[in-house]
């Protein structure tokens, strides 16, 4: 069965938004009902050591827990890179 997630990206990450994309920062994403956070970033093709921050619906998720946390239908998975600045 087929789910479907919000990715949203921040700041240099937002390069790897599609093409097509018609939100400023985010956009539509099909999963399976077992994909997990791991194997969207897979997907993606999103630089596991450019994720400094990634939210699942709003709540911190620690980078041990990112390969193995299942993703459920209508989740909201967010991603930001490290930032600098003075």
């Amino acid at each position: 069965m087929t789910e479907k997630i919000t990715v949203k990206l921040f700041a240099s990450l937002m390069r790897y938004l599609p093409v097509n994309n018609t939100k400023s920062h985010g956009f539509d994403h099909a999963i399976h009902a077992d994909t997990t956070v791991g194997q969207v970033i897979d997907a993606l093709q999103l630089p596991r050591e450019g994720l400094h921050i990634v939210l699942l619906n709003g709540v911190y998720l620690e980078p041990e827990l990112r390969e193995s946390t299942p993703l459920n239908d209508a989740d909201v998975l967010s991603f930001w890179p490290a930032v600098a600045g003075g």
